[in-house]
């Protein structure tokens, strides 16, 4: 081991006067050229080993340049970046507020490095931008956005807040820069650009707002567009409700939603999200019925606005008092805010289901089904600005008396066509019709049973719009029965007449306990079955329904139908026979009937007791063929002797009356009477409830799986049938049976001869009465 003693120490250089002087020159120069070092003693040194233990040399640093604002339009040189818009700070020199050496976020210093490759990205940036201490290459980034368009909005957010900082520091720490109208612009600017990022968004409005309040440069109108549940509440809002405190003036019903909107502890629900204009009418609507004199809060005891802008920078803040700190706060007293509150919450509640309805839409496109949702007061002026004008379609139809299917109807409405065939679906299209103030015959409500969705219907206008879909009167079922009865006798003959729709009208009109819409509906219904009679055919079923008290004036009320024409058809007085069957009504009290159904000013002075029915000029009776009465009285009369032959013949073949009849009249539409039970031999139960022919019919039908549409025809008039009330009713009777269809398709019509798989075929040996038969 070597001692202390052995070891050598170099001597020290002679310190001369020249040697020391020339020394501190080569540190003067070191010092200027890169301000404070420390002189460490190296190998090979002059200097003694206790050289570095010197305390370190600091020179005072060299004079940096101040920083100065470069105005807009003005190019500035910074690196190989040539930045042509100007509005930022550039020098070496800006301190932050509190501080004399930390800079300012913003500035840029020339004399900082700046990378060959950027980080557009800005990976390598910090929550706060600062350009003197970012990476070279963010400088880099940064840079080349300021010498471009500063317009790209994918650019990184953290290099526009940088920009910004500039900006905001020129608007509230410069005094009265001549340029602020210029930069007040450039924030604007930004917002348009980058106002999507709700912080960017938030930062800049707070900056405008307390330039304004520094500047006293307050608007005529404030801008009350406001984040929801904002983390306070705006400056300019607490403004723009201090100034009215302060005038005693009320506050606006737009002026208190904003503040609504903006209060933290306010729920804001999808509903008043997906609807703002129509929650904006409703809250005025709501605040002007709850406050009819306004909302007014009074000055005194109210706390004085305070507000000290802290810098999105962080570098500093300022306290402004606005109106020289005499402006009222409201934003910590719990009215208004409380009862604005609450109706803010029942409005939003009103669109929860037009928002639901609006949400099922493609693309949130509202519907009159949508706008049906909503409260009475919008509910038209909204209907009525809706793409392909729904609401003006629905008045021409109801003007016009035109037919249109259920299907085309629900997609008027904006509802699906291709779900319509549902009872509950209808139910809602009647709904919306009636919300605008319309309904159609083919309402379930008031039908027997759910529409066909091309069934035809018929639109016609209500007294007034209503908030569900209406429901008969107790008095309209019973008036709707005996309409279509009389209907059914209408249509025997193959033919409405004017003067029987004329008749059937009269009984709507006096009918008793009927509202307007009930007789509206009935008169609409009489139109819709004279365009398809079969539609009429269903009723017969329902006879059951009449009260055995009403059953003689229904009666009397069907015989005048018949007669309403001036002439009675054979099939007529068929039809009538079996209704009073039905109803368990004397066989001989309809023959009285029919003697005097015509009124006593239109029988012959002759003392002739046949039956006169008279029939108007210009039309050819499709009855009985008889002898013309004189020219003055354009009667024709019926020998009653001839009418009981009539009688006899319906009951034991219908065949005599087609064959009578066969060269004067067309072919009448089939109706059928009630459903008469089959009684089978041998215990085939396969088609209860059948009438014979339909039985029959269907079992020739179930023989092979499709049939054309001219095979159809005619196996359905082999049975002495039509085949478009055939198909209905073999339908209906196996709806009611097998809840689903028998046949379907017009051509080919197709048989579901599955529902009868199960059942082993056999033929029935059928015993049935031929009275009662229709021809």
């Amino acid at each position: 081991m070597q001692s202390i003693e052995d070891t050598k120490v170099a001597p020290a250089a002679p310190t001369t006067e020249g040697s020391l002087a020339s020394h501190s020159d080569q540190v003067s120069d070191l010092i200027r050229q890169r301000g404070s070092v420390i002189v460490h003693n190296t190998a090979g040194s002059d200097q003694p080993w206790w050289f570095d233990r010197i305390p370190a040399v600091r020179a005072s640093p060299a004079p940096r340049q101040s920083a100065h604002w470069i105005p807009s339009n003005t190019a500035a040189t910074v690196g190989s970046h040539n930045i042509r818009g100007g509005m930022i700070y550039l020098g070496e020199h800006l301190p932050r507020q509190g501080s004399s050496t930390d800079p300012e976020n913003c500035l840029i210093d020339p004399r900082l490095t700046v990378a060959t490759h950027g980080d557009p990205l800005g990976r390598t940036m910090g929550y706060w931008p600062s350009y003197s201490s970012m990476s070279s290459a963010a400088r880099k980034s940064y840079l080349d956005w300021l010498a471009g368009s500063r317009s790209d909005p994918d650019a990184y957010i953290g290099y526009v807040f940088l920009y910004f900082y500039g900006l905001e520091r020129r608007l509230i720490l410069d005094e009265s820069p001549p340029d602020a109208d210029g930069v007040v612009a450039e924030v604007r600017r930004l917002l348009q650009v980058y106002g999507g990022n709700g912080s960017f968004k938030r930062y800049a409005g707070e900056l405008l707002s307390a330039y304004q309040l520094k500047s006293a440069q307050l608007p005529e109108k404030f801008d009350l567009e406001v984040e929801e549940n904002s983390y306070e509440i705006p400056l300019m809002l607490k403004v723009a409700l201090g100034m009215r405190v302060r005038g005693g003036e009320a506050i606006e019903p737009d002026l208190l939603l904003a503040y609504v909107l903006a209060d933290p502890e306010t729920r804001v629900r999808t509903p008043a999200r997906r609807a703002q204009t129509l929650l904006r009418e409703l809250f005025a609507e709501a605040v002007e019925k709850q406050y009819p004199k306004g909302v007014r809060v009074p000055a005194a005891g109210v706390r004085k606005l305070k507000v000290n802008y802290r810098a999105c920078s962080g570098t500093f803040d300022l306290a402004i008092r606005p109106f020289g700190g005499d402006l009222p706060d409201i934003t910590n007293r719990s009215e208004p805010i409380g009862g604005a509150r609450r109706i803010f919450d029942d409005c939003t509640n009103l669109l929860d289901d037009y928002s639901r309805m609006l949400g099922r839409s493609e693309g949130l496109r509202p519907s009159l089904a949508a706008v049906a949702q909503l409260p009475l007061g919008l509910r038209v002026k909204n209907g009525e600005e809706l793409p392909g004008q729904p609401l003006r379609r629905l008045r021409e139809l109801s003007n016009d008396d035109g037919l249109i299917s259920v299907q085309q109807l629900a997609e008027l409405a904006g509802m699906e066509p291709n779900k319509i065939s549902a009872r509950a679906k209808q139910k809602e299209l009647s709904a919306v019709l009636a919300a605008f103030g319309y309904a159609h015959t083919a309402a379930p409500s008031f039908s027997l049973k759910s529409a066909k969705p091309d069934e035809l219907a018929m639109v016609f206008g209500l007294e007034r719009e209503a908030d569900a879909d209406p429901e008969p009167s107790q008095h309209y079922r019973p008036m709707q029965l005996s309409i279509m009865l009389g209907m059914v006798i209408a249509f025997a003959d193959g033919l409405l007449h004017p003067l029987e729709e004329r008749r059937l009208f009269d009984k709507v009109d006096g009918a008793p306990g009927l509202s307007r819409d009930e007789r509206v509906r009935l008169k609409a219904e009489i139109k819709v079955c004279a365009a398809n009679a079969s539609r009429v055919v269903d009723w017969t079923k329902r006879i059951s329904d009449v009260p055995a008290d009403r059953r003689e004036d229904l009666a009397d009320e069907l015989v005048a139908v018949a007669a309403a024409d001036g002439t009675l058809h054979p099939r007529e007085v068929s039809q009538l026979e079996k209704l009073f069957r039905q109803m368990d009504l004397d066989q001989n009290s309809l023959y009285s009937r029919l003697q005097g159904s015509v009124a006593p000013q239109n029988r012959p002075r002759d003392g002739n007791d046949d039956l006169p029915l008279v029939i108007p000029a210009g039309i050819q009776p499709p009855g009985i063929p008889v002898s013309l009465a004189p020219p003055r009285v354009p009667t024709t009369r019926v020998d009653i002797s001839r009418l009981e032959a009539i009688r006899r013949e319906t009951r034991t073949t219908s065949s005599v009356l087609a064959d009578i009849f066969v060269d004067e009249v067309e072919a009448p539409i089939e109706l059928q009477p009630a459903i008469e039970e089959i009684e089978t031999s041998n215990g085939d139960t396969r088609f209860d409830g059948l009438e014979r022919r339909y039985a029959w019919l269907l079992s020739q039908l179930i023989e092979q799986e499709t049939w054309t549409a001219s095979d159809f025809e005619r196996l359905v008039r082999g049975a002495d049938l039509m085949p478009g009330a055939a198909k209905q009713a073999l339908n209906d009777w196996s709806l009611d049976r097998f809840d689903e269809l028998v046949l379907d398709g017009e051509d080919p019509v197709i048989v579901n001869a599955s529902l009868f798989s199960e059942a082993t075929p056999q033929s029935p040996s059928l015993s049935l009465s031929v009275e009662g038969m229709s021809a």
